[in-house]
């Protein structure tokens, strides 16, 4: 798997990787300081969503 800090949230989810890296995945959005306008999600980095909006 390639660096998760370049990949959106919704990437990481179609590879399963909030099943097998549960903790991995708390970090990529906790404390979240950005939302995604097109699916909702939240992340600390915009860079992991697609259409990122800060909080």
């Amino acid at each position: 798997m390639s660096d998760t800090s370049e990949k959106t949230l919704c990437a990481l989810v179609e590879e399963g990787f909030i099943e097998k890296n549960t903790e991995a995945f708390k970090k990529l959005i906790q404390p979240a300081g950005f939302f995604c306008k097109n699916c909702g999600r939240s992340a600390v980095n915009e860079k992991n969503l697609c259409g990122a909006k800060k909080l």
